[in-house]
């Protein structure tokens, strides 16, 4: 058996990552919650929105 390059613990052939570093992947999960968070409380989602209704009427005014 292989280690993983990671945490050097014994896994499976090389795509694969060990049961060790796939636990892990939790911890990617609350980052992005968390940087999802911090998106809403500065108000850039409503940027985002804004500017895709600011294009969707561009194109609507392109059209007609």
């Amino acid at each position: 058996m292989a280690k993983c390059e990671k945490c050097r613990a014994r896994k499976r052939r090389w795509p694969r990552t060990c049961s060790t570093c796939r636990g892990r992947s939790l911890e990617r999960g609350e980052t992005a919650a968390d940087a999802a968070e911090l998106a809403v409380e500065t108000g850039l989602f409503a940027w985002a929105a804004r500017g895709v209704v600011a294009a969707v009427r561009l194109v609507l005014r392109a059209i007609g």
